[in-house]
């Protein structure tokens, strides 16, 4: 996730700003970067489990991971296994390969859930740090 977002639709919208000096700032006052870590791996696997790739042997579904990053959430594809899981996702016009861009989807599909468990997590690392 980016430092910024945007939540919401139509007239009720509201901007996030500032994600990165949260969490260095929970850093700051003794906020255990594992649990940063932790927080950021659940919310990349909500996008896992909601991606749902072309199957035609399953490998690429197989390659599906979130990673740990202390300040973004990442979902990785692909990889030695599966080494077309970009051209799958983002196509190839000059080879009439269409984009299938099922991380996108579900990332965009997952976005309230992701918020929400940002939210919790965040706030659990506060209560855990005697911060609120």
């Amino acid at each position: 996730m980016s430092d910024s977002f945007e939540v919401g639709s139509g007239p009720a919208r509201f901007r996030v700003e500032g994600l990165r000096r949260t969490v260095r700032q929970l850093e700051r006052v003794g906020a255990d970067a594992q649990d940063m870590r932790d927080l950021m791996h659940e919310i990349g696997s909500i996008v896992v489990q909601a991606a749902g790739p072309p199957v035609l042997s399953g490998t690429l579904a197989g390659t599906m991971r979130a990673g740990r990053g202390k300040t973004k959430a990442v979902v990785r594809v692909g990889g030695a296994r599966a080494p077309y899981a970009g051209v799958i996702h983002y196509g190839w016009p000059a080879h009439n390969i269409t984009a299938q861009p099922f991380v996108t989807e579900a990332l965009q599909g997952e976005r309230a859930d992701i918020l929400a468990a940002l939210e919790l997590g965040l706030e659990e690392i506060s209560r855990k740090n005697n911060l609120t």
